[in-house]
């Protein structure tokens, strides 16, 4: 065997490795972040949602989802903001649909 042939495996060895090594440690931080989904509303890292904990998280999501419906910013949303929300809504359910509907050997999601 050549000197170059022996230097191209342990090259092509070393990247597999290198490989494997970054989809382990991938692997390990989707995990963490899987665990720690659920505890997002945890806000004093005690690994316990309190009642108050849960009530600040869901006030937090519901001030989300208001100021996405605001889209003129005023603090309100008016029978425009609604009926463009209803719409978007429409449109996404009416797509899920169209997926739902498929067959399985054409399901995408």
């Amino acid at each position: 065997m050549t000197l170059s042939k022996i230097i191209g495996i342990t090259a092509a060895l070393a990247l597999l490795g290198l490989g494997s090594a970054q989809a382990e440690d991938a692997a390990k931080v989707a995990e963490v972040q899987k665990s720690e989904r659920g505890l997002k509303p945890d806000a004093n890292q005690d690994g316990r949602i309190s009642f108050d904990e849960f009530r600040a998280a869901g006030e937090k999501r519901i001030q989300k989802h208001f100021e996405h419906m605001d889209t003129n910013g005023d603090g309100f949303i008016d029978q425009a903001e609604k009926q463009a929300m209803r719409e978007k809504w429409s449109e996404k359910r009416k797509v899920k649909g169209e997926r739902c509907n498929k067959s399985d050997a054409v399901k995408t999601y």
